[in-house]
């Protein structure tokens, strides 16, 4: 969600990272909509390191600054891939627990 958008009614998303990302009070089309999106958002965002790793592997900057930040952003890179995975499946699981409303 970008700064100053609203999340829809019953939507928390806690701050800690693994950690229930999503805690929602929603009916199932509402939550599958979000579990929608939050997939879309996941697709849209999972290679946003991708160039600057393999260009490190393919020592684009050397050195000792070099090597520190290739070993950062391969580190930010997995933390990404974490997160997005974490959020997706924390969505899918709220959807799953979720009865189809007549």
């Amino acid at each position: 969600m970008s700064t100053g958008e609203t999340p829809p009614p019953g939507l928390f998303w806690c701050s800690e990272p693994y950690e229930g990302i999503i805690l929602a009070d929603l009916d199932r089309q509402a939550m599958r909509t979000v579990a929608e999106r939050i997939q879309r958002l996941s697709d849209e965002h999972w290679w946003a390191l991708d160039l600057s790793c393999r260009l490190m592997e393919n020592d684009a900057w050397v050195g000792p600054t070099g090597t520190r930040f290739g070993t950062q952003v391969h580190a930010d890179q997995q933390e990404l891939r974490g997160m997005l995975t974490q959020a997706v499946h924390s969505a899918n699981t709220k959807l799953a627990s979720l009865q189809d409303t007549p």
